[in-house]
C-alpha cells in the first residue's frame, strides 16, 4: 500500500507486519499454536500527518505500534523509517544504529498513572532519557526538561515534585514532555487520552495539535474512541483480528465508509442528543480467536452482508476506485452503499 509520490514524503512505511505470540503448553512448555495478534498490516504515515489507528479490543492496535517502536520483535514484515533522508528498516539495524534511531521516534503511554515511576521526581523522570543516552550536562538536561514542561504548559516549579502529587491530566502532560526532550519527529499515542476524564481528554487532545503544529510532530494515534480520533486524525485506519480492514481520510471513513465492520463501530459512536433516534448495528457473536482465526474473511461470521466468497476467500486491501489513499478489504466494497456518520445524526 503506497500513496501517490507527488505526495509529502514518507516518514514512516509500514509492510507486510507480522507479530505471532506463541502458545505453550504441557510440562516441556512445546508450542502448540500462536496467537496471531497482527497478522500482515501494511500503512504509511507522511511528514506532518496523524494517522488514527481504531478497532475493539484486542484487535491488536497496542500491539502494532510497539512494533513499529522496536519494544516488540515483529515475527515478520518490514518497518521501514525515514532517518537522515534514507528509509531504513528499523527491524534490522545495528545496535548503534538502533539507539539513535529510538531519539527520532518516542511513545505516550495509556495510563498516567503506571507509566511514571512513583519513586522519582519530574526532573529525573524527564531528563531520564538524556542521561541514558549521555546526552549534556546534568544541568543541560535540567534546562532542557524546563523547557519541555513548559512547552506542555507546566512550570519548571513541578521539577521536584512526584507523579502522586499530580491529576491524571498533569500526569500525561509530563509523559507528553519526556516524549518531547529528543525532539522526535514521530509520536506513538497509544490511547493516551482514554484513561483520562472526558474534560481533560479535550485538553490533552488540544495540546497535542498545538504542538503538532509548533515543532511539525507525526503521531500514529491509536485510539477505541472514534468522536476523538476524528478530532484529531488527518487518515483513519480500521484494524479488525490483527489486519487493516479500511483506511482512508478522516472525511470519507466517517461520511462513506465501505467496511460492514467500519460502519458498524461509527454506528455505536453516542449521540449529543440522546432523544435522536439513529440506527444501531448489533454485531452478532463476538470476535473470533485470533489464534483460529475463521478461512476467508475474518469479519464474516458477524457480517450480515457475507456471501460464499467471503466464507472462502481471504479479501485483501486494494485500492478504492484507483484512489492512491483508499483502501479497503472487502469482496463487496464496490457495492454496497454503508451509512456514514454525519453531523446531522449527532
Amino acid at each position: 500500500m503506497h500513496p501517490s509520490p507527488t505526495e509529502t514524503p514518507l516518514l514512516l512505511d509500514v509492510t507486510g507486519l507480522k507479530k505471532h505470540f506463541p502458545i505453550k503448553k504441557g510440562v516441556l512448555r512445546r508450542v502448540v499454536g500462536h496467537v496471531r495478534a497482527v497478522d500482515g498490516m501494511d500503512f504509511y504515515l507522511r511528514d506532518g500527518e496523524t494517522l488514527g489507528v481504531v478497532g475493539e479490543s484486542g484487535c491488536g492496535k497496542t500491539t502494532a505500534g510497539r512494533c513499529v517502536i522496536g519494544l516488540l520483535e515483529p515475527t515478520d514484515g518490514q518497518v521501514r523509517f525515514r532517518m537522515n533522508g534514507e528509509m531504513r528498516d528499523t527491524t534490522v539495524l545495528p545496535f548503534r544504529e538502533r539507539k539513535q534511531f529510538s531519539r527520532h521516534v518516542q511513545m505516550i503511554f495509556q495510563d498516567p498513572f503506571s507509566s511514571l515511576s512513583p519513586r522519582m521526581n519530574v526532573r529525573a523522570i524527564v531528563t531520564e532519557p538524556l542521561k541514558v543516552h549521555r546526552i549534556g550536562t546534568p544541568q543541560e538536561r535540567t534546562e532542557r526538561a524546563a523547557d519541555v514542561l513548559a512547552t506542555v504548559k507546566l512550570d519548571r516549579r513541578v521539577m521536584e515534585r512526584y507523579p502522586n502529587e499530580f491529576s491524571g491530566g498533569q500526569r500525561q502532560r509530563i509523559a507528553v514532555a519526556r516524549s518531547l526532550v529528543f525532539n522526535p519527529e514521530l509520536i506513538i499515542c497509544d490511547e493516551a487520552v482514554s484513561a483520562l476524564d472526558v474534560s481533560v481528554q479535550a485538553q490533552v487532545i488540544n495540546l497535542l495539535i498545538d504542538l503538532r503544529a509548533e515543532l511539525d510532530l507525526t503521531y500514529l494515534f491509536i485510539a477505541h474512541d472514534l468522536s476523538v480520533v476524528e478530532h484529531i486524525s488527518h487518515r483513519v485506519l480500521v484494524m479488525y483480528l490483527g489486519k487493516a480492514v479500511e483506511t482512508a481520510g478522516k472525511r470519507d471513513i466517517f461520511q462513506t465508509p465501505k467496511h460492514p465492520y467500519t460502519a458498524a463501530l461509527l454506528s455505536a459512536i453516542p449521540a449529543a442528543d440522546p432523544q435522536r433516534e439513529r440506527s444501531r448495528i448489533h454485531l452478532e457473536g463476538s470476535v473470533p480467536d485470533p489464534s483460529q482465526p475463521p478461512p476467508g474473511c475474518s469479519f464474516h461470521p458477524r457480517c450480515e452482508y457475507a456471501e460464499t466468497r467471503c466464507r472462502e476467500i481471504e479479501p485483501m486491501l486494494e485500492p478504492v476506485d484507483g484512489e492512491s489513499d483508499r483502501w479497503v478489504a472487502c469482496h463487496r466494497a464496490a457495492e454496497l452503499t454503508l451509512e456514514g456518520y454525519s453531523r446531522e445524526r449527532r
